[in-house]
């Protein structure tokens, strides 16, 4: 008798090991082919329910057959999320990364490149400064205010009024030969400098689940792009009305003006018919996210 009972411990550790050792083996294998498609990895061999139904006397069997379920759950779990993060973004994220995009280039030219020209003018260390923090400290007071602004008139709204100062301000320095009309132009562009937060809360509205990490890098991308295409923009600019004879004075404001044209171009372009679309379906995604 004590031979036998040993034997049939010994069957039910081997079959309950087995029963582990294939809901590990699928578990693994999901979590290794979870980028691929969810319906082809369901199909997978080890990601399917065995066909032989466990001993009824046989504990370590059934835990196993539990494992195994939990295991094809978290596989199936897995590849859904997967399906749904490789889905293309929206067209209507274009346009608001444009809207970003056209803003920063500005920003960067700015940041290269007007110290430089205001020392040019005359300008004493303290008015540099001065212009440099009137844009911080504008946009910390009006950032919040346009975004809550936003959120009660629409996100495509708010980015137009944003383009349209971001072009007000660039205009005010390229049409300024002053120190304060500087400063003044500076204080204006800080004003409207809610593109990146009010972008942020659009791409938010648009997309959910797996998708809205992928929405907001590229709000991000596009920020850091025109911060760093801004100098190149500007030294490239300044370069070029060199080389046509424009007056050394003259060569950065006409920087700042092809910026505000870019900004126009981009503000222009948001209220065409196709750009009107675009905001009706950002409206419309808000106003889904509310409900």
């Amino acid at each position: 008798p004590a031979p036998s009972m040993l034997s049939l411990l010994l069957l039910a550790i081997v079959s309950g090991s087995h029963a582990l050792l294939r809901g590990a083996c699928g578990s693994a294998a999901c979590v290794a082919l979870g980028g691929g498609g969810g319906g082809a990895l369901l199909k997978r061999p080890w990601c399917r329910l065995s066909a032989s139904a466990p001993p009824a006397n046989a504990a370590p069997e059934r835990l196993g057959a539990r494992l195994g379920a939990a295991a094809r759950s978290r596989c199936a779990f897995m590849a859904a999320r997967s399906s749904a993060a490789t889905e293309p973004l929206p067209p209507t994220l274009l346009p608001i990364t444009f809207s970003v995009f056209a803003q920063m280039i500005g920003e960067g030219i700015a940041i290269s490149s007007l110290p430089l020209h205001m020392t040019l003018l005359g300008a004493s260390p303290l008015e540099v400064g001065l212009a440099t923090s009137c844009f911080s400290v504008a946009q910390m007071v009006c950032c919040p205010a346009l975004v809550s602004l936003s959120s009660r008139f629409g996100r495509a709204l708010v980015l137009r009024v944003c383009l349209g100062g971001a072009t007000l301000s660039s205009l005010l320095i390229a049409a300024s030969g002053s120190t304060a009309g500087i400063v003044t132009g500076r204080f204006c562009a800080g004003v409207f400098a809610a593109s990146v937060p009010v972008a942020q809360a659009a791409a938010t509205d648009i997309v959910s689940g797996p998708q809205t990490a992928r929405a907001l890098s590229r709000v991000s991308a596009a920020n850091q792009a025109g911060v760093v295409v801004g100098p190149a923009a500007s030294a490239l600019l300044i370069a070029l009305f060199a080389s046509c004879g424009v007056a050394p004075p003259l060569r950065l404001r006409c920087a700042f003006a092809a910026s505000a044209v870019l900004s126009l171009a981009v503000l222009v372009a948001s209220v065409l018919p196709g750009g009107r679309r675009n905001a009706e379906s950002v409206a419309a995604a808000a106003a889904r996210e509310g409900a």
